[in-house]
């Protein structure tokens, strides 16, 4: 292990849209995606309508879709959501020496690493990997269903072995409805061709970079649908971690 998790000043987290407007339907593209690249190189979103999951990754942006695709997203495009930051880790952790590490130790570990959970972390974890499961949501056309209930019928596809990239961050707690709270990542291997939301996985050997972030930037979408939405009062905490973590029929 090397580095250390203070967060470095200026350095921030950039997030266009929130979670709440997805939750209530709320997936037309609406920020270009090479505004989104101009303002981060690594991160996660959703594609317009949620035709697929994107990976920001070494400055470029990739979907992964339902029919197990993985292709370049169009600098034109219009995104409904994404989470990006310049990625300059402060950390690196050799993964595997002790023998291969599921999901509940990797977390486990970074929890351990962090010096604040009231601290935005942006992570990487590069490496071979015995297990991938990963979903992608299936287009949506209008009128728009909420999302917990479109998941009930994405796809999900178990890669087996594998090896690639998980991008993602993890949120502090009391942004839960703004951000995903805690850990949320996406795959993409290492060929670009499978890829998608991350719902578990095990690591053989590999290496976890870090960054520490104790801001975050907001953009809301100027929209007559987001202006008009009621998110008061609603408590979305439960559905969110079922739809970020449960697997298609279990929500």
């Amino acid at each position: 292990m090397s580095g250390d998790l203070r967060p470095a000043i200026g350095l921030n987290i950039t997030q266009f849209s929130v979670i709440h407007a997805l939750m209530a339907g709320l997936y037309d593209g609406v920020f270009p995606a090479d505004q989104v690249l101009a303002t981060g190189n690594f991160g996660i979103g959703c594609g317009h309508a949620l035709n697929g999951e994107l990976v920001f990754v070494d400055g470029e942006i990739y979907r992964c879709t339902s029919d197990g695709s993985v292709s370049r997203v169009n600098e034109s495009e219009r995104v409904p959501f994404a989470e990006v930051v310049d990625f300059a880790p402060t950390m690196s952790v050799r993964l595997g020496d002790d023998g291969p590490l599921d999901r509940d130790a990797v977390e486990a570990l970074v929890s351990s690493l962090m010096p604040s959970r009231n601290l935005f972390y942006a992570m990487r974890l590069d490496g071979d990997f015995s297990r991938m499961l990963v979903r992608e949501p299936i287009r949506q056309h209008h009128p728009f269903r909420p999302l917990l209930e479109v998941m009930q019928t994405q796809n999900e596809s178990e890669i087996g072995q594998t090896s690639g990239s998980l991008i993602g961050f993890w949120a502090p707690g009391i942004y839960q409805g703004i951000s995903v709270a805690g850990f949320h990542f996406h795959f993409l291997d290492d060929e670009r061709r499978i890829g998608g939301h991350s719902l578990n996985y095990e690591i053989t050997s590999g290496t976890l970079t870090m960054q520490a972030m104790s801001s975050i930037t907001l953009r809301l979408p100027h929209t007559p649908e987001f202006g008009e939405a009621d998110f008061e009062g609603i408590d979305n905490d439960m559905a969110i971690r079922r739809v970020e973590s449960s697997v298609a029929g279990t929500q």
